[in-house]
């Protein structure tokens, strides 16, 4: 009897241990997915050359929620993002945060650029990011669960513009490098993903139009995805969209946003999935599966000097 009771509760420390263990290893690899994936709002989430290209300030806050019948207590993620230029619209500054409550993820990020005008229309930039990402350390068996490990971030990319076209090449997590316990585990994959981003700004009607793009995304250690997306945009006060990921886990998105004033928009977007859930099997994750809502608020000081 004395060794059931002693076998029982040892089984359970060993299971809740690989449970940790595997959360572990599922959050770090999910880091930054979710800033990665509100790209159409936020140009400078995959790409820092973007940082200042459309001169105006821009400022992004982001609350993300999912609500799952039968789950409370889902976590909120929230996020935020701003950019513009100085030195007459040569220089990009921008700043990110994440703090990522599925994940476990608080981040920082700063961005900079350097933009070329190669004519009144036509630009090219390249910029680079650098930051810090927080993430708790713990072992296999919980020792040190409540320590929290900084670890360093840094990126690069390219951007071009013009009337009609733009795209770009980025690597936004340059670095590779171990995490966990004593930094000695290497639960850590980052997954240092290469971004390649074209798009098209066409004037359908007056007061109407249409942004069709492309992004193909390679991370290190996984297939490469592919996102088609189209954005309308109507008398500059409406906004509809849609993009649709495919290769590695498919999923839908939609987005929605109005200009409630000259400087001020709220938008909503909705995702099919959660992008948590791309890497590994995530099924004893709470809400794995599921769709995420996000509300957006946008806010732009000064639009008509851009």
């Amino acid at each position: 009897m004395m060794k059931k009771q002693f076998l029982l509760p040892t089984v359970y420390r060993l299971l809740s241990a690989l449970n940790c263990l595997f959360l572990v290893v599922h959050y770090a690899q999910a880091q930054r997915e979710v800033q990665y994936s509100q790209y159409l709002v936020n140009p400078i989430a995959i790409n820092p050359a973007a940082t200042g290209i459309r001169e105006n300030f821009y400022f992004n806050a982001v609350l993300r929620r999912q609500f799952v019948a039968g789950i409370q207590g889902l976590p909120v993620t929230q996020s935020f993002a701003m950019d513009g230029s100085v030195a007459d619209g040569k220089v990009g500054l921008g700043l990110q945060g994440l703090n990522d409550r599925v994940a476990v993820n608080v981040a920082v990020f700063g961005s900079a650029s350097y933009i070329f005008k190669l004519s009144e229309f036509q630009k090219i930039s390249i910029g680079a990011l650098g930051g810090i990402n927080v993430l708790p350390s713990r072992s296999a068996i919980n020792i040190g669960g409540g320590i929290n490990k900084a670890l360093a971030s840094a990126g690069v990319g390219i951007y071009y513009q013009d009337e009609m076209f733009f795209g770009g090449v980025s690597m936004p997590e340059i670095l590779k490098q171990s995490y966990g316990y004593n930094n000695t585990s290497g639960l850590l994959n980052y997954q240092r993903p290469i971004f390649l981003q074209a798009g098209l700004k066409m004037d359908i009607s007056e007061g109407l139009n249409v942004v069709p793009s492309i992004l193909i995304t390679k991370p290190e250690q996984g297939k490469i995805r592919t996102d088609l997306n189209a954005l309308m945009h109507y008398k500059n006060a409406a906004l509809v969209g849609v993009s649709v990921r495919l290769g590695g886990v498919n999923y839908v998105q939609v987005l929605l946003g109005y200009d409630v004033s000259k400087n001020i928009r709220i938008g909503y977007t909705y995702n099919s999935r959660r992008v948590e859930d791309f890497y590994g099997n995530s099924n004893s994750v709470p809400g794995a599966g599921k769709g995420i809502h996000e509300i957006v608020f946008t806010l732009q000081p000064n639009p008509s000097s851009h």
